[in-house]
């Protein structure tokens, strides 16, 4: 195995056991409630103080990588991530579990915009596109899989913690070995190593695809969230569902294919649409099934789309912290699914899935404008004289 081909199965492997921190926590919420003897409601925002904790946490960890280094930060993250993981398992109570979530959830945003950075700078420029989207699928099957064995599992919360912990550690070590040291951006021309957001926020392709990337895992966690709430009324089995999503989930390993095909933006657009349409056909009765294939098989397609869409609209010295107000808005998206999800339950299936399918066609919508003025201004270029 080639030291870039070693180098993607351990942030694959790793992609897997951090981002299944989000999804752990969804099917066990009884289990939790019934550890600390706390309400269901209270048990539930296990995964919104984790996400929305992992969320601000790539703010952070993505600049401070342009600075220190990607090796140090994904190194020390992960080990940061493991003794967080296990002092969770000592919780005495829900409080103590709650606070733990926010603090692990933080920790772990060292590793997903640093991983995808690493792969735009340190693989082969023609493994590029194919790494992203192999880290793409890692992070979208780690939603599927962490829900498989949190409600497969008997053991409580804490103990799947501790049996956890040890595994960011041991990949920590892993990862030392493999990635180059030298992963600290360049200076840009102006002699200036770090960008401010004002400069992206100028850059409409990548502003444009932050809006949209608040609403693919929105869409997807909502329905996952939908799932639950609809099998326990009965009528339908939430694994079977969570099943049928999981093959077209590889969909994402084509990505790199489609966006030479047909460009990044346009791969990115075409899995948004699609993603609304599974949802639309989840508020048909009977079709869970069908549109838990069509979402996945959306999604699958949107998250590569969009990261391969920001890292080559963003220049060396701003990628690390493109990357990371994209993975912010991702699980943004991700943690407002949840308490969104519940109150939109209460007026019916119809809100439920209809409000994600149709912000996921308005930023659809408004990315392909960007994209079109974007075209618009450089077949210009030549008779202004602009640049």
């Amino acid at each position: 195995m080639t030291r870039s081909n070693l180098l993607m199965a351990l942030l694959m492997l790793t992609g897997i056991i951090v981002v299944g921190q989000l999804y752990l926590t969804i099917p066990m919420i009884s289990a939790i409630a019934a550890e600390f003897s706390a309400e269901t409601q209270t048990a539930s925002w296990a995964g919104t103080a984790f996400g929305f904790a992992y969320a601000c946490g790539f703010l952070v960890f993505g600049p401070l990588s342009d600075r220190l280094g990607r090796r140090v930060v994904l190194v020390a993250g992960l080990v940061a991530v493991g003794l967080a993981t296990f002092l969770l398992s000592l919780s005495a109570d829900i409080s103590q579990f709650l606070t733990g979530r926010v603090v692990q959830g933080f920790l772990a945003a060292s590793f997903p915009p640093v991983a995808l950075t690493v792969i735009a700078e340190a693989l082969p420029l023609e493994k590029r596109a194919f790494g992203i989207s192999l880290m793409s699928f890692a992070f979208l099957i780690a939603a599927p899989l962490s829900q498989f064995f949190g409600a497969g599992i008997s053991e409580t919360a804490t103990s799947i913690m501790f049996m956890l912990s040890p595994l960011y550690v041991i990949m920590a070590a892993a990862l030392l070995m493999v990635v180059p040291r030298d992963q600290r951006a360049k200076p840009n021309a102006a002699g200036k190593p770090h960008s401010h957001l004002s400069e992206m926020f100028a850059n409409a392709m990548v502003s444009t695809s932050w809006l949209a990337a608040l609403t693919v895992l929105l869409g997807f966690v909502s329905f996952q969230v939908g799932t639950v709430l609809l099998a326990q009324d009965g009528g339908i089995s939430a694994q079977t569902v969570r099943l049928a999503g999981l093959p077209p989930l590889a969909l994402s390993l084509f990505a790199a294919y489609l966006s030479k095909r047909w460009t990044p933006s346009v791969t990115g657009r075409v899995g948004m649409v699609v993603a609304a349409l599974g949802l639309a056909v989840a508020v048909i009765p009977g079709a869970m099934i069908a549109a838990s294939a069509i979402i996945s098989a959306g999604v699958a397609l949107a998250v590569p789309g969009l990261i391969a869409t920001i890292a080559g609209a963003a220049a060396d010295h701003n990628r690390g912290l493109a990357m990371s107000v994209y993975t912010f808005c991702l699980f943004v998206g991700a943690s407002v699914a949840p308490p969104l999800a519940l109150s939109l339950s209460g007026i019916g299936t119809a809100a439920l899935f209809g409000l994600p399918a149709a912000v996921l066609l308005i930023a659809a919508l408004i990315l392909t404008l960007a994209v079109s003025r974007r075209a618009k201004a450089h077949s210009l270029q030549p008779a202004t004289g602009e640049r």
